[in-house]
């Protein structure tokens, strides 16, 4: 099983310290957690190789979730209580993962973009995370879901 680093990301040289303020968020989507953790699912390998201290360091990423996605991994490994929250400890003891609660003004916007968009397949918690992206000025994804394509966000690996 895969354990998101806990720790800090270490080996930093003076310059990757000083570059800190230059980091983009990388929003993590419920099926990159599933690639993630899921030895079976087809996306398994490439979430593994992406998603290193080493990768996101390089690429000055600093990785977030919302409550929401958080809910819905928990939710897809919850048919093993134990797998189940031994996920949910990793992603809550992580100190580089940021675990954001979605706000009742991004509810809002989720609401709006749920109607709006009314050709597309996407889920409430698809449009929370499009309404929490764009608060944050986050334009990158490390998803397996088309969704964040079609919305203009760049979409890792």
């Amino acid at each position: 099983m895969i354990i998101i680093f806990t720790g800090a990301i270490t080996g930093t040289s003076d310059m990757q310290q000083q570059q800190v303020g230059k980091k983009e968020l990388l929003f993590i989507d419920t099926s990159a957690w599933i690639a993630l953790y899921d030895q079976d699912d087809a996306y398994h390998m490439d979430a593994v190789r992406f998603f290193t201290p080493d990768n996101l360091l390089m690429r000055r990423l600093i990785p977030v979730t919302t409550n929401f996605i958080f809910a819905e991994v928990y939710t897809y490994f919850c048919r093993n209580h134990s797998m189940a929250v031994t996920i949910g400890q990793s992603l809550k003891a992580s100190k580089i993962l940021k675990l954001l609660h979605v706000e009742e003004a991004d509810e809002a916007k989720a609401w709006e973009i749920a109607q709006k968009y009314a050709d597309k397949d996407f889920s409430y918690t698809d449009c929370t995370s499009f309404a929490v992206m764009r608060r944050l000025n986050c334009r990158k994804a490390f998803a397996f879901d088309t969704h964040f394509s079609q919305m203009g966000f760049e979409v890792l690996p």
